[in-house]
């Protein structure tokens, strides 16, 4: 297949089109040649492509407390509009869409959440995800296009987000302890970057042999306790851990 990968130079980009590049034809779009909050710097380049499957990687990060809305609102959701409108409108017949597990709310233990739990986003980076997929939804049900959206938990790797699992092995590497506040029976989940993009692989050959309409896929680690887990790094490392 040709891929176009749009975001393949970041975090997951970078070694999903590696790995895609081993068996397809890849062609990368990033910052700062292509930009999809302006259609007008790829519509010439999608119609000449005319790529089998596009894969949008393209995103601003965001949490809790995230006060930049409009540009998250603007990169995740109006942008991925552009795009899907530009693969629509040049005969592109797969698209692949980066949303969240966010995009479902609280994933909570006694509850946890399958793929047809609601969505119910929480702060404006799950908002701007689940609005992305409402709309490409859409697309999905009145053209001839076969849409998928990759839900991922938290990805660790190398980035500068440092979650709870680099931060407790570092935190020991260095002497200090690690400090758990209250029980420590809140649960979390992580995956490990070469698995996202293991998933991400799966869901592109998946494409190829789907029909048209609208696929939804979680890539899931597996939940741990934050005590257990900090536990598990004591044991590991050595050092101690405080309640």
């Amino acid at each position: 297949m040709t891929i176009l990968v749009v975001g393949g130079k970041g975090f997951i980009g970078t070694p999903l089109v590696k790995q895609l590049k081993q068996t397809h034809q890849v062609e990368v779009w990033d910052l700062p040649d292509t930009d999809i909050r302006n259609p007008q710097t790829y519509e010439r380049k999608i119609q000449s492509l005319k790529p089998n499957l596009v894969i949008n990687l393209a995103a601003i990060l965001g949490d809790m407390f995230s006060t930049n809305i409009a540009e998250i609102m603007n990169t995740n959701h109006t942008a991925n509009t552009h795009l899907i409108e530009a693969c629509v409108k040049n005969d592109v017949k797969q698209y692949i869409f980066a949303s969240s597990l966010t995009v479902h709310g609280e994933n909570d233990i006694t509850n946890p959440c399958v793929l047809s739990s609601p969505l119910a986003p929480k702060h404006p980076y799950s908002v701007s995800k689940a609005a992305a997929e409402f709309t490409l939804m859409q697309y999905a049900r009145l053209y001839d296009i076969s849409i998928a959206a990759v839900r991922p938990v938290s990805i660790i790797g190398d980035t500068y987000m440092n979650h709870a699992p680099l931060d407790f092995a570092k935190t020991l590497l260095r002497g200090e302890k690690i400090e758990i506040y209250g029980s420590g029976d809140h649960e979390r989940e992580w995956l490990w970057l070469d698995d996202v993009v293991e998933g991400f692989s799966k869901v592109a050959e998946y494409m190829t042999q789907t029909a048209k309409g609208y696929h939804s896929f979680f890539l899931s680690g597996n939940r741990i306790a934050m005590n257990d887990l900090a536990l598990a790094a004591k044991k590991l490392i050595g050092g101690s851990v405080i309640f």
